[in-house]
């Protein structure tokens, strides 16, 4: 090709785009002008771009550059990310008004473009809208799937894989292990037998016994799930153009992880419904998630809205999903701090070794006497929120927060948990690690009632899972703390361990965390 075709191709595509802004210019602002009330008075906004608006100031770690803006403009910033107007939340006290004062009007969830295909047209709990379908998944999911009971029902599960990797621990005894590993499966292995019934990796990265190809397809379809809800969408950001999701190849990823997941999962769903199961209490206990919503399903006179098999889907992946990163991410930055604090180690292992003395081991009866364990538990997720920007709600109707800022319906809010966390007004010394904070008369709990604290949201739409997900993390660290003295390796000191972070599903570290195991108590 020679320059002067060259150049003609850049002319033309130059031209392209002034048309298509100059378009865009004259639909939105002279066709059809956003009129408002003089007397409206939205929250700070920083200087905006034409036709991005803020998108901009979206970095790889958005929820450390809205912590940044809400230094120099306040609690409450509003923010017009392509067509999509948003406010971001950064205070404990403008949270409440979120979750608690508006919470009727904030209940809702935009329409992320992911969403609708990984989750089946939105039918998840996570995502789906606020509305009739809603609460009945919601009930389900509280009722059936993460009751008290059926937490302690997967016990032995638990049991099961925390002592499974304990052993693979203590063969690494005295050398370098990739903990951040370690994790990841532990959280795997778990959700996936709670789930779906059964493991779908080793430790050698292969398939279990059993199933083949299947099993070892499902973790390749699922971590391209992952992925994908975990990143931004451009389309999401400019909702009237559909055809943005097309160019940018998008559609074609998602389209081809729908399929995936529907050949896996009715795979899945098959082989459930072919072992034909009886119905005795004793068979109900040993139920999972894809069973309960089987029996669900057929209920029919007691449902308020039928649950299709693409809702079922969407729900036991949801539980999948949502509890696999944040699990393995939870115990992965407590273990980082952990390691980089000696004393505080010292202090949760002396306070775990007396507790199982007298059996050798720890068991889940023993948990509720940890405190200070819990205590350090809710400092790391302090600091390290596994979800720092909580997923987004969308405004019902106009209301006015903190009596003065009104934002508009159909507004996005985010509230930054990670900002909240590291908040000066609301904790002394922010920035250090100190889980005494948490001991104390003034319990904070984890269920989003105080807002200074919230690991796992709160209003309407908190999650759910949060018992399910701290039995595995308690038990977990108690037993690795219980077994083994830890070292950080050779050479490296507490200020050298990397706490760079990578924004996703859940917020993790961006290099892996090595640790040296040492056994102290020989695990069973």
């Amino acid at each position: 090709m020679d320059d002067f075709t060259l150049q003609i191709i850049c002319i033309s595509s130059l031209l392209s785009f002034a048309t298509f802004c100059f378009c865009y210019l004259y639909y939105y602002h002279i066709l059809h002008p956003r009129t408002r009330s003089q007397s409206v008075t939205l929250p700070p906004s920083p200087s905006k771009l034409p036709f991005i608006g803020h998108l901009h100031l979206l970095t790889a770690m958005p929820h450390v550059t809205f912590a940044q803006l809400a230094h120099k403009l306040g609690p409450i910033i509003y923010l017009q990310l392509g067509q999509v107007p948003t406010v971001v939340i950064s205070s404990p006290e403008l949270a409440e008004h979120i979750l608690k004062t508006h919470d009727h009007l904030m209940a809702n969830r935009p329409q992320l473009i992911a969403a609708q295909y990984l989750s089946f047209g939105c039918s998840d709990v996570t995502f789906s809208p606020y509305g009739p379908y809603w609460r009945q998944a919601r009930k389900v999911c509280v009722t059936e799937l993460l009751s008290s009971k059926r937490v302690n029902s997967f016990r032995l599960i638990r049991d099961e894989e925390v002592n499974r990797m304990l052993r693979a621990v203590a063969a690494h005894s005295n050398s370098e292990l990739d903990v951040s590993e370690s994790f990841f499966r532990l959280a795997n292995h778990i959700l996936c037998r709670v789930a779906f019934g059964k493991r779908f990796m080793d430790e050698n990265h292969e398939t279990s016994s059993g199933g083949g190809g299947k099993k070892k397809e499902l973790v390749g379809v699922l971590t391209e799930t992952q992925a994908l809800l975990a990143g931004f969408c451009v389309g999401d950001f400019f909702p009237r153009w559909r055809w943005v999701n097309s160019v940018s190849g998008m559609k074609r990823r998602l389209t081809k992880n729908l399929k995936d997941l529907r050949m896996v999962c009715d795979e899945i769903i098959n082989e459930h419904l072919s072992e034909k199961r009886g119905r005795s209490g004793d068979v109900l206990e040993k139920e999972d998630f894809v069973d309960v919503l089987l029996r669900v399903q057929k209920q029919e006179d007691d449902l308020e809205v039928p649950i299709t098999d693409d809702n079922l889907k969407a729900l036991v992946l949801d539980m999948f999903v949502a509890g696999t990163d944040t699990t393995s991410a939870t115990l992965e930055w407590t273990m980082t701090e952990l390691a980089r604090h000696p004393k505080v180690m010292a202090r949760a292992q002396d306070e775990v070794r007396q507790i199982a003395a007298s059996r050798g081991r720890v068991e889940e009866s023993d948990l509720p006497h940890l405190h200070y364990l819990r205590a350090v538990i809710k400092e790391t997720m302090r600091l390290h929120p596994p979800v720092p920007l909580l997923v987004p709600r969308e405004s019902m109707a106009e209301c006015t927060i903190d009596n003065k800022y009104e934002i508009p319906a159909r507004t996005r809010v985010l509230i930054n948990t990670y900002a909240i966390g590291r908040d000066a007004e609301s904790w002394e010394n922010p920035l250090e690690y100190n889980p005494e904070r948490f001991v104390g008369k003034d319990i904070i709990d984890f269920k989003g009632q105080d807002f200074r604290f919230l690991p796992f949201g709160g209003g309407r739409r908190g999650c759910p899972g949060f018992s399910f997900g701290l039995a595995s993390v308690e038990i977990s660290l108690a037993r690795l703390l219980y077994h083994f003295d830890w070292a950080l390796p050779q050479g490296v000191g507490a200020d050298a361990v990397d706490l760079t972070e990578i924004f996703g599903l859940a917020t993790r570290k961006r290099s892996a965390l090595k640790l040296v195991p040492l056994i102290k108590n020989l695990p069973v």
